[in-house]
């Protein structure tokens, strides 16, 4: 077992669960799933079923304590307020299991990164699902790419955001057709170039 690579797909879940939760206000309750199933991805690639597994929830489990003791102690980092919402179905699942320890405060982000994690690395594990974590990688890129062109086009304007430049991509269906394009033909060249 890779315990760097854990320790780097604990940070990414802590990370991606506000990013996405902040600059992406359509999928901020979705942000902790997604952040979890990226973080356990990048746990179990390349590797056995149940390491991946195991990799994947032990991420979630680090990154979901991490970020909820961090929390508790810096409400936000550079503007970015430091909160994560859940969705709502799991809400009875938080409330029955009651717990009086500062640090997992955040039960939901623990639970999700737990759960989430472990699904992420056991698909993670799977060599042919390594095209589509590619693929997808790179379209989450260039839409990231979209977005801060969208800021440099709008730059100056006081009634413009990061968020609103993000939304702009992901409701616009001539960006996403051209990160879809272009994600598919890198993934091409890149599995055709390695071989």
């Amino acid at each position: 077992m890779d315990f760097k690579k854990i320790a780097y797909a604990a940070v990414i879940y802590m990370v991606w669960s506000v990013l996405i939760g902040f600059f992406v206000p359509l999928l901020t309750t979705w942000a902790a799933i997604l952040a979890a199933l990226a973080a356990g991805i990048y746990a179990g690639h390349k590797s056995k079923s149940h390491e991946g597994f195991t990799s994947g929830l032990l991420a979630g489990l680090a990154g979901g304590i991490l970020g909820g003791t961090l929390m508790i102690y810096m409400p936000s980092i550079a503007g970015v307020p430091l909160k994560v919402s859940t969705s709502e179905f799991l809400s009875p699942v938080v409330e029955f299991i009651d717990v009086n320890f500062p640090w997992v405060s955040n039960l939901d982000l623990i639970i999700v990164g737990t759960i989430f994690g472990g699904i992420g690395g056991f698909i993670g594990s799977k060599e042919k699902l390594g095209k589509v974590f590619l693929f997808l990688t790179l379209f989450i890129l260039y839409i990231f790419y979209g977005a801060i062109d969208n800021v440099a086009w709008n730059w100056g304007r006081s009634d413009w955001t990061w968020n609103m430049s993000i939304s702009h991509v992901l409701t616009n269906r001539i960006d996403l057709f051209i990160a879809a394009v272009f994600a598919v033909i890198t993934t091409i060249l890149a599995l055709i170039l390695m071989g």
